[in-house]
């Protein structure tokens, strides 16, 4: 264990227990396992992912740049960090609130093309049932008809499907 790596996880338990954090709390705001926390606080991991170091100023006020610099981070890796990772997720957030609208939206589309479906099916049963009440009907196009008619079923059973995958 190297003097860095102990001043590192020394300052990181402070500033976990200053603000009353334990090391699973913090683990999961930073999406790490609370063993990384616990290694990093016993000096035993050398150099935590320039994210944890993210999420150690985010959520315990650390300076990431500092921290970066004291487990041997270069300075373009620093520069990196600061303009391109985002800890608090809310990009991410917005994001997922995105693609549940999406998924919504989505979902509001296959109902009505799933309803549409059964109003044409309803309206194709009463063209079935005349087209069987005539005599004169040629085979072929009785046959074209069941065919469209079980299509219908098959698209009432692929909507149904899609509505319980979701």
């Amino acid at each position: 264990m190297g003097k860095n790596e102990i001043a590192l996880g020394e300052l990181v338990k402070k500033a976990r227990k200053d603000k009353k954090l334990s090391a699973r709390k913090l683990a999961e705001l930073c999406e790490v396992s609370h063993t990384e926390i616990n290694n990093i606080e016993k000096g035993i991991r050398m150099r935590p992912a320039v994210l944890t170091l993210k999420g150690f100023e985010k959520y315990l006020g650390l300076d990431y740049a500092e921290l970066c610099r004291l487990v041997g981070y270069s300075e373009d890796t620093i520069k990196y960090g600061d303009e391109n990772i985002i800890v608090s997720y809310e990009k991410y957030d917005k994001i997922l609130q995105d693609y549940r609208r999406e998924i919504e939206h989505a979902a509001f589309i296959v109902e009505s093309k799933r309803r549409l479906g059964q109003e044409i099916k309803e309206s194709f049963d009463v063209v079935c049932k005349y087209i069987d009440s005539l005599d004169n009907v040629p085979e072929e196009i009785k046959k074209e008809i069941k065919w469209i008619y079980k299509d219908l079923e098959n698209l009432d059973f692929k909507y149904e499907s899609l509505m319980q995958e979701r």
